[in-house]
Order: structure tokens, then C-alpha cells, then sequence
């Protein structure tokens, strides 16, 4: 019967492109998601997803329109920012996840420095 249950548990398992997808648009709990990753190897081979301008925008604009805190993308920011599974679309956005990782070296994550953020990005 335990082993009926741990089958049945794998299957109910999603898939790492999906979880991916979900912590790169921030779509769900981050500390859910980050618990679903943890079931797999932190390292790959290859990257699944790119992060692109675009979805880097929704998630900004998330915590400008106060969706979600600053706190809340820093901590996305930091589960996103050194991932072997994740790549960015340029180094533009791999800076910009940096910054919003580490705001201890890099100032305060604000309303203001979001909104240049998504100025510089939408052109």
C-alpha cells in the first residue's frame, strides 16, 4: 500500500517546465513554488525557459500596481536570479534580476527606480 502512494504521489507531480513557468510570471505562492522545485535537481544541463522582457514587465508592473510587495519580488528576484534551468533574453535582464535580488548592495528597491526599470525596458 506505501508504495501504491509513493507511485501516486510522482504522477500528482508537475512537471519543472510548468513550475517554471509559474515562479518566472510569478504566477502562485513563491515559498509553494520554490517547494515544488526543490523536488528537482537544482542543476541543469540546459536552461528550460528564458526570461524575456515581457514577462519581466508583468512582474514589475505586479509590484508597481501593488499585486505584490517589494519584499515579495526581491524574493523572486533571489529565486530566479543564479538558476541552471532559467536563462535571460540579455544581460539587460540578468542585471535588472541582480538588482532586485540584492538590494542591500545595489539601494532600496522603490516604486520610482520600478517605474524607470519599465521605462528603460519598454523602449
Amino acid at each position: 500500500m506505501v508504495r501504491l502512494f509513493i507511485l501516486n504521489q510522482k504522477c500528482d507531480m508537475r512537471n519543472r517546465i510548468d513550475i517554471l513557468k509559474d515562479l518566472v510570471f510569478y504566477n502562485g505562492d513563491l515559498s509553494v513554488l520554490k517547494k515544488e522545485l526543490s523536488q528537482y535537481s537544482w542543476d541543469a544541463e540546459k536552461p528550460y525557459l528564458v526570461i524575456t522582457k515581457p514577462q519581466l514587465l508583468k512582474v514589475l508592473i505586479k509590484c508597481i500596481d501593488q499585486i505584490i510587495t517589494f519584499q515579495n519580488l526581491e524574493d523572486w528576484a533571489d529565486a530566479i536570479e543564479c538558476r541552471d534551468d532559467l536563462d535571460f533574453e540579455s544581460e539587460e535582464i540578468q542585471e535588472i534580476i541582480f538588482e532586485l535580488s540584492s538590494p542591500e548592495i545595489n539601494g532600496e528597491i522603490t516604486k520610482e527606480r520600478l517605474q524607470e526599470i519599465v521605462n528603460d525596458l519598454s523602449k
